[in-house]
């Protein structure tokens, strides 16, 4: 059984027994914790976990289908672009930047994806050139379906509302997958206003 050392490299090991007494706070006798609970704490919420593995399957370049929908009852607009997404911070979160392509407006996002060691869930921030909003949501794995899915608010540019939105990762292959983002209308009806379909580009 791997134990949160298995993880860690010996310099970020050190690093973190040498910085402790000056970043830690006091220990509190009462209840049971000392430095070296507070230290292996510190390593499990600071760093990359066996949850990040899932990630991989989204890292490299990809070409991109986008079919985008303002509203319920609109016919999509359609586009192809790339995407590129990277490991950043020393792999806890991969890094995407799109360019879909011309949907009504030229879309272009920028977004970050990793995994909460405190919520112990999926998470992601997203911002993208039509909006000014940065839209943060959490998400979980579901090995059956091999999909991540995830729930937020989107804010939307075409009405001023806030709106409840959900959202599935599809993993097809390791060469491809599917987002599909889904809004909940004041009405209560759910539409789906945004799909994006990741095929990976050959060497």
């Amino acid at each position: 059984m791997k134990t949160w050392k298995s993880f860690v490299p010996l310099s970020a090991l050190i690093a973190a027994v040498v910085c402790a007494p000056a970043l830690l706070p006091a220990a509190d006798p009462a209840k049971g914790k000392d430095a070296e609970t507070q230290i292996e704490t510190l390593i499990r919420y600071a760093m990359r976990g066996k949850e990040h593995e899932l990630l991989n399957r989204l890292a490299g370049t990809w070409d991109t289908v986008t079919r985008y929908r303002a509203k319920p009852g609109d016919e999509p607009v359609e586009a192809k672009g790339t995407s590129a997404r990277k490991w950043i911070l020393d792999g806890r979160f991969l890094m995407e930047e799109l360019d879909a392509g011309n949907l009504a407006l030229p879309f272009r996002g920028v977004g970050l994806f990793g995994y909460d060691a405190f919520e112990k869930k999926y998470n992601s921030a997203w911002v993208d050139s039509m909006n000014t909003s940065i839209t943060a949501n959490l998400g979980t794995y579901d090995k059956a379906t091999d999909a991540v899915s995830f729930s937020g608010h989107y804010k939307d540019p075409w009405t001023g509302m806030k709106k409840p939105e959900r959202g599935v990762t599809r993993f097809v292959s390791q060469d491809k997958h599917v987002l599909e983002l889904y809004v909940t209308e004041p009405d209560g009806k759910e539409f789906k206003t945004l799909e994006i379909t990741y095929t990976r580009k050959a060497p």
